[in-house]
Formats: structure tokens, C-alpha cells, sequence
């Protein structure tokens, strides 16, 4: 017979014996649970009070950036206008004075791309993995 005795059958003395360590293992194991849970959770509270603290701190620096680049691009853009209306001063259609500031914006832009490409770091090279040190023995569980 095997399993564990019902509430009709006698226990037997190892039976008698385990049970309260089984019982005292569990409980233990459940306390190191809850132990664990409570300390993952509370590191989790932390960094996200920390961050929240730091992007507190952060945003009005943020909102400043984000109205200058905002200011910045409509000063380029009233620039660029303003190139393409003193071309069509000058003498030129309106549109050879754009196609020509247009031209000139994309080879502007080609260059600052290469520029920042050439500036990248090299990536770091692919090494191969470690032999095993076993090598290609057999093991028993390869079957």
C-alpha cells in the first residue's frame, strides 16, 4: 500500500515521525516566500520613488529643451524663407530660388550625416564562444 493512509488507516511511526518536519519545512519555506516577495517589492518601490523624485527634478529642464527646439525650427524655417525670398530678389524665379535652397539643405544634411557616421565607434568584434572543456565526450543524458 502506498500513498498516504487515509483518515481510517493507521499512520505509520515514520509517518508520524515526518509529518511535523514536512510541516515545519513548508511553513518555512512560505515564510523565505513572503521574505523574498517583500523584499523584491520594496526594491521596486524604491527605484520607482527614485525615479519619480528625478524626473520631478527633470521636467522643467525638459519643457525648456522642447520650446527650444521648437523655437529653433521655425527660426530655420523663417531662415530657409527668408534665403529663398532674397534669391527671387535677386533675379531668379521662385522656383529655381527654392529648388536651389532645397539642394543645398540636403547636401548640408548629407554632410552632417557622414560626418556623424564616421564618428560612431567602431563595433566591438564577435568572439567566438569557449570550447567546452569536455569537449565532445558523451554524456549519459545525450542519448
Amino acid at each position: 500500500m502506498t500513498g498516504t493512509p487515509g483518515p481510517d488507516q493507521p499512520r505509520s511511526f515514520f509517518d508520524r515521525l515526518t509529518e511535523p518536519l514536512a510541516d515545519r519545512a513548508r511553513e518555512r519555506l512560505n515564510q523565505a516566500e513572503d521574505k523574498v516577495r517583500a523584499s523584491i517589492q520594496a526594491e521596486i518601490d524604491a527605484v520607482q520613488a527614485s525615479v519619480r523624485a528625478r524626473a520631478v527634478q527633470i521636467r522643467p529642464s525638459a519643457i525648456a529643451f522642447g520650446a527650444a527646439v521648437l523655437l529653433t525650427f521655425f527660426g530655420l524655417a523663417l531662415l530657409v524663407t527668408a534665403s529663398v525670398l532674397g534669391l527671387v530678389e535677386g533675379g531668379l524665379d521662385a522656383w529655381l530660388a527654392a529648388l536651389l535652397v532645397g539642394v543645398a539643405l540636403i547636401l548640408i544634411a548629407g554632410g552632417f550625416a557622414a560626418w556623424g557616421k564616421a564618428r560612431l565607434p567602431n563595433p566591438a568584434p564577435k568572439v567566438a564562444p569557449a570550447p567546452h572543456p569536455a569537449g565532445d565526450q558523451v554524456h549519459p543524458w545525450d542519448n
